[in-house]
């Protein structure tokens, strides 16, 4: 940020009186028809010390509408800056909305001749005096500039906050920059920053100071400083980059402020509640859907107003399949007071009927392990399980190491040594692996289980080994079946 002006500003110091404010002795000079000869020694004095000092800054002027309209007057200002050299592109004449203008033509051809000779004209005190936007629109200024007093409020007043946004908003469209003044806070600085207002001036940055002083000033701090730095939205922008978004979202957005009225919503959510843009936005929540849905609606959003920042919830209308995930971020104003909810709204039907089918595929397959178990298990080469699928009767979100001492305590104590010992002692040999063995399936009731495994090798290395675990009662009791009868055979033939 740098210094890029200042505003001269009358200072009347009397031997008798003492010090006279510019609220009594400007009135006076007006009165007495002096005013013209005031402000040309004022104009002469300001711009015959700047041409000294090692700055490029503008000097900023207070004329009333009346010496806008008075020739004679404008021709001793135009000499004022002429005699002293100064740079007249140097100069901003700052038109005050203290007075009605009584020639709008004459005024107007006026600023004309001093914007030809290359002076800025800059409207001073916006949102004050007479007709500012009649103002804006019939001259060609090339400045606005808020008037202090919406600025010194802006930290305790709404209101005064929505102006100077509005005025910020209403300079970037029209792309005139927008001055603010009476900037003494940090507080306040910061807010006129985010807004994307360019230029702030106040004591902030500097108090008044003669003429004299200034070459000092500039050299150790800035009096006038830019706050925008060309990243920053303004209002503006903010607004139809939000119109943008809304437009061509995917998904649901809507704002609900505190009167719980859809302030906007976009094409994407009225789809999704069965509505036009017409019969939703500015209309209540009641006033949208029928009594028994408004009241859930109604009762969501209390919810979200009492939930946590990002909190997401599941919404499912009455009697209809659609299932929505709600996002919700409460708005807030500068001061921390609640403007309202964005909600976004993601329809999740399709997601959820995926997860219900994979529910009653997990189900199937359950019912058929149930029916015919197999599972699947892997082993490093060290012969230690890497993974062991889960059993049907066993809990949900085992870890390994509880899955595997699982199958362990349900094996037959005797097979459970016989097969581990095998199991290490075929390791080395690294050839298809079979064996089987006892196993409760479920608790309770004991079942015949064959274990195969096959390695893996890549490189001629051996990387693991992918096995099942299959029931084989049936076949245990069938061959145990076949054997009886062979004996019975045997016996038979036995004279």
């Amino acid at each position: 940020m740098r210094t890029v002006g200042f505003e001269v500003l009358a200072r009347w110091i009397d031997p008798d009186l003492g010090e006279v404010g510019p609220n009594e002795f400007i009135p006076a000079a007006h009165g007495k028809s002096l005013l013209s000869v005031l402000t040309y020694n004022l104009i002469r004095s300001a711009c015959s010390a700047a041409g000294q000092w090692q700055s490029d800054c503008y000097l900023a002027f207070n004329v009333p509408p009346s010496l806008l309209q008075d020739p004679q007057a404008m021709g001793l200002m135009v000499d004022a800056i002429g005699e002293t050299g100064f740079a007249f592109g140097r100069v901003r004449v700052e038109m005050t909305e203290a007075e009605l203008i009584e020639d709008e033509g004459g005024a107007r051809q006026t600023v004309q001749a001093l914007k030809a000779l290359g002076m800025k004209v800059v409207l001073d005190d916006f949102g004050t005096g007479f007709s500012s936007l009649v103002r804006l629109n019939e001259f060609d200024f090339d400045e606005i500039k808020i008037d202090g007093g919406f600025v010194k409020k802006l930290d305790i007043d709404a209101d005064s906050r929505k102006i100077i946004a509005a005025v910020v908003g209403l300079g970037h469209s029209l792309e005139i920059p927008v001055v603010a003044e009476a900037v003494e806070t940090p507080e306040q600085a910061d807010f006129l920053r985010r807004l994307g207002c360019d230029f702030a001036q106040g004591w902030l940055f500097g108090r008044p100071v003669p003429a004299e002083a200034v070459p000092a000033l500039l050299s150790t701090r800035a009096v006038t400083e830019r706050t925008r730095q060309g990243l920053h939205l303004s209002p503006f922008h903010r607004q139809y980059q939000l119109e943008a978004l809304y437009a061509s979202a995917p998904v649901g957005l809507c704002f609900i402020d505190m009167g719980k009225r859809y302030v906007a919503a976009n094409e994407a959510f009225c789809r999704m509640i069965d509505k036009t843009p017409d019969q939703v936005v500015g209309k209540a929540i009641r006033e949208v859907y029928t009594p028994e849905v408004a009241a859930l609606v109604e009762s969501t959003v209390d919810g979200l107003f009492k939930g946590q920042n990002g909190e997401s919830i599941e919404f499912k209308f009455p009697d209809k399949p659609e299932v929505f995930l709600v996002y919700h971020q409460p708005v807030r104003d500068e001061s921390g007071g609640l403007l309202g909810l964005s909600v976004v709204s993601i329809d999740i039907t399709a997601r959820k009927q995926a997860e219900q089918a994979l529910r009653d595929s997990e189900r199937h397959y359950r019912n058929s392990v149930e029916l015919s178990p197999t599972v699947m298990w892997i082993a490093e080469p060290s012969g230690e399980l890497s993974y062991i699928s889960p059993m049907v009767d066993e809990p949900p979100h085992r870890s390994l190491q509880e899955r595997t001492a699982a199958w362990y305590a349900r094996m037959d104590p005797d097979d459970r040594q016989r097969v581990h010992a095998e199991w290490l002692a075929w390791l080395s040999s690294g050839d298809l692996f079979e064996t089987r063995f006892r196993i409760q399936w479920p608790p309770g009731t004991w079942r015949w289980v064959r274990s195969r495994a096959r390695p893996q090798w890549v490189h001629g290395e051996l990387v693991r080994w992918f096995g099942t675990f299959s029931d084989i009662t049936r076949e245990v009791e069938l061959q145990a079946r076949v054997l009886a009868l062979e004996a019975t055979l045997e016996q038979r033939r036995t004279p």
